[in-house]
């Protein structure tokens, strides 16, 4: 009797929690990823439908050009991931947006550049003279510390906000003098006599390091933790694809891209960091659960820029900084990898 008994309770409790688990356990009819307007594997992922093979599930794919829409969708809660670069995260967090950062898509290397006209051959000669760059941006942060390292009175440039793709027009009219934005608006104005005064990985020499993090609503990763690993585990695909195949991944991202030639796909490749499973882990990244790495420190400095240019009200504290990172989902991919 005990025995049946128990058997009885244990099926009782198993109804009971039976329905809850299968609610837990169930799928979103599909998923919103936004992506910027660069080169990175997400391309890859997108154009091989990587993420809708790992995951089973409708993708939707949304197009931005700067981390800030990227912040404003995220804060809507149009987008479930959504590709951000480090000041945008701080201007996020420092705005209590509640997303959780769980990946490095790229560090941003010569893919991004200071483009300028011929007569300027240095940081100073900006001065008297019209920037653009969007703000908000890893290249609006890297701008105006360039400056401050060189000196400019910062008073005398007129520095504008201004989208990577809406350069190019006034460049070629004269109505501004450098931009600071990415690839491909930054190869348009190359093109168009522009020529390269300064990248992101000179300036990440130069200690200051930028890069682009996917971000992840905190409710759908807590419904859904096993999407958010599949979500990895195809990015992390795309990046592999990436390296050992380049030449096709060139003509997807010339595919992807539009209005660049494989030529011009090839070099952004070559001007952007992937960063590999186990680097992601490290210290020099996202570091892990119980250790958080480098990246909340860059979060960290940037954000006190930020603060001291003015361009946000409230303080981002290490420890603001490490809650918005969770790097415990790539730990559960490199745990189950062979």
């Amino acid at each position: 009797m005990r025995k049946i008994s128990l058997i009885c309770a244990l099926l009782a409790i198993a109804l009971l929690i039976g329905p809850a688990y299968a609610l837990s356990a169930e799928k979103p009819r599909k998923v919103r990823i936004g992506y910027l307007s660069l080169v990175n594997a997400q391309l890859i992922a997108k154009n091989l439908k990587l993420h809708e093979k790992e995951m089973g599930v409708e993708i939707e794919w949304y197009r931005f050009n700067s981390g800030r829409d990227v912040n404003t969708a995220m804060a809507s809660g149009s987008l479930d991931f959504g590709n951000v670069g480090l000041p945008p995260v701080a201007i996020g967090i420092s705005g209590n947006l509640t997303y959780w950062g769980i990946l490095n898509a790229n560090v941003l290397g010569a893919v991004e550049a200071l483009v300028v006209r011929g007569n300027i051959n240095s940081l100073k000669d900006l001065e008297g003279k019209t920037v653009v760059a969007p703000f908000g941006s890893t290249t609006h942060y890297l701008i105006m510390q360039a400056m401050i390292d060189a000196g400019v009175d910062i008073g005398k440039v007129k520095l504008m906000d201004m989208a990577p793709g809406e350069a190019l027009a006034p460049f070629i009219r004269g109505d501004i003098d450098a931009a600071y934005i990415w690839e491909p608006s930054l190869g348009h104005v190359v093109a168009n006599g522009g020529k390269i005064l300064l990248t992101s990985a000179d300036m990440a020499r130069q200690g200051y390091l930028t890069w682009d993090l996917i971000s992840v609503q905190p409710e759908f990763a807590k419904k859904y933790p096993e999407l958010v690993k599949k979500f990895i585990k195809s990015e992390l695909a795309a990046m592999e694809y990436w390296e050992a195949d380049p030449e096709k991944s060139a003509e997807i991202i010339t595919e992807e891209l539009g209005g660049i030639s494989v030529d011009d796909a090839r070099r952004m490749m070559r001007g952007t960091v992937l960063v590999k499973l186990d680097e992601q882990l490290s210290d020099a990244y996202l570091g892990t659960s119980a250790k958080k790495g480098s990246t909340a420190r860059d979060i960290v400095a940037v954000a006190k820029f930020l603060q001291d240019q003015g361009r946000i009200k409230n303080p981002v504290t290490l420890e603001m900084a490490e809650k918005f990172l969770h790097p415990e989902f790539l730990e559960a991919v490199k745990a189950e990898a062979p």
